[in-house]
């Protein structure tokens, strides 16, 4: 017999001769965690989620929805901005500024490491998962480190304080697909270490309570607010195509189909009568091509002149309006953006509320940029300064560009890039 004593503390064969406690020393993830008896797990890294699938799982649940993926990638257009530069900070009237800086080995490394579309890469996962997996190669003969993000679908944090990429992560038989590749851990502070290795993983990510490996967007915790815009979305598909609700209370004798004429049949032959008629039924109610259609029905007369027991089709209410389904389709949607961290009127979910004007989402669009952006700038831009760092510049910052919206009489592409001297 095991009794649980704590969430890792375990009393085995309580009462018995040979009792004994057990202490569960590995830890997971509060959210979206593996299994709690992850020191048994056969796996040599840590699993991403129970199923080790969460990325897929939260993938699928947004494939047919009509929103998430556009706010992501609104989320991630606000990060970036105008792109990443390079900044000195500069006393400049007592105060302390950054001014935009380059010099030829900056532009041929960031030419190298295609740094824009790696910046592109890591806000992707970034807003995608919240954790942003970068490959380091050293290239001996630049003396740099050339930067690509491993996509997170295939990589994994392994056991020993290494990282596993496997292209098959996500499915079951992912070590019977491909072998999995083993990648030393990137050590920001010993930067020999770094280029003996020659290849290296850094993990990128918001240390959040309760996360000691995976980190996760917020939006995922808005699972369900998704599931239901996509059932919504089903519904009215189906409905279209078949009618919404049910739309008919349809009552027959039970006898109905019992005899043929004055000869009674077996209960063989009376369920196959009934299947055939409900298939029929189906077909002359549901259907795109059937809604609201009319229904004539022949029947008899009794020796009193009165209709004999027949079909009887009654046409039932629907209490549940279009507006009603409506109303929860905003609501879901709402409740998503916010998850996502996107101002509902940006986001194009709040139309019409009176605070959609010119001026407004001017303002509303520089918030977003100013506070809602820092954090996953930091992350994105981590491993950038590293990279500048160990090429020997202490002195030179990345950032990011911001753009102003501005009104056309003062800038024709009514937008401009500016920087955030706050950085």
């Amino acid at each position: 017999m095991v009794t649980q004593l704590s969430p890792n503390l375990f009393m085995l064969n309580e009462g018995g001769n040979n009792g004994a406690i057990l202490q569960l020393t590995g830890s997971r993830d509060a959210s979206f965690g593996g299994s709690t008896w992850s020191q048994y797990d056969a796996f040599e890294h840590i699993r991403w989620g129970a199923g080790d699938n969460q990325p897929n799982v939260m993938r699928k649940a947004i494939e047919k929805n009509t929103t998430v993926q556009s706010l992501l990638e609104s989320l991630r257009d606000m990060i970036y901005a105008s792109g990443v530069g390079f900044f000195k900070k500069e006393m400049i009237e007592g105060k302390s500024q950054l001014v935009e800086y380059t010099d030829s080995r900056l532009e041929d490394w960031s030419w190298s490491t295609d740094l824009q579309d790696y910046t592109i890469s890591a806000i992707n996962q970034r807003v995608d998962n919240a954790n942003i997996f970068t490959k380091w190669k050293y290239n001996p003969m630049e003396d740099w480190f050339d930067l690509s993000v491993l996509d997170s679908f295939k990589t994994r944090i392994g056991k020993a304080g290494d990282f596993h990429v496997n292209p098959y992560f996500g499915y079951a038989n992912h070590q019977v697909l491909t072998k999995t590749e083993k990648i030393k851990g990137f050590n920001r502070l010993d930067r020999e270490f770094n280029v003996k290795q020659t290849v290296t993983v850094s993990h990128s990510k918001t240390n959040q309570p309760g996360q000691p490996y995976y980190s996760f967007a917020s939006w995922w915790c808005a699972e369900e607010a998704i599931e239901l815009a996509n059932l919504i979305t089903a519904f009215h598909k189906n409905g279209i195509l078949n009618g919404y609700n049910i739309k008919y209370l349809i009552r027959m004798p039970q006898d109905h189909f019992d005899k043929d004429g004055m000869r009674a049949v077996d209960s063989k032959e009376s369920k196959a009568r009934w299947s055939k008629f409900s298939d029929n039924l189906s077909g002359w109610l549901a259907g795109q091509k059937n809604v609201n259609k009319t229904m004539l029905i022949k029947y008899l007369r009794g020796s009193d002149g009165k209709m004999m027991d027949n079909v009887d089709v009654q046409p039932l209410k629907n209490e549940m309006s279009d507006d009603a389904y409506d109303k929860v389709w905003k609501k879901s949607d709402q409740n998503i953006a916010n998850s996502v961290g996107i101002l509902p009127t940006l986001a194009g979910v709040n139309p019409g509320s009176g605070n959609d004007s010119g001026s407004q989402i001017r303002v509303m669009a520089e918030y977003q940029q100013h506070f809602r952006t820092p954090i996953h700038r930091h992350a994105v831009l981590k491993d950038i300064n590293t990279a500048i760092r160990m090429m020997g510049y202490k002195d030179v910052f990345a950032g990011f560009k911001e753009v102003q919206l501005t009104t056309l009489d003062k800038n024709p592409n009514g937008s401009e890039a500016v920087v955030n001297h706050s950085l």
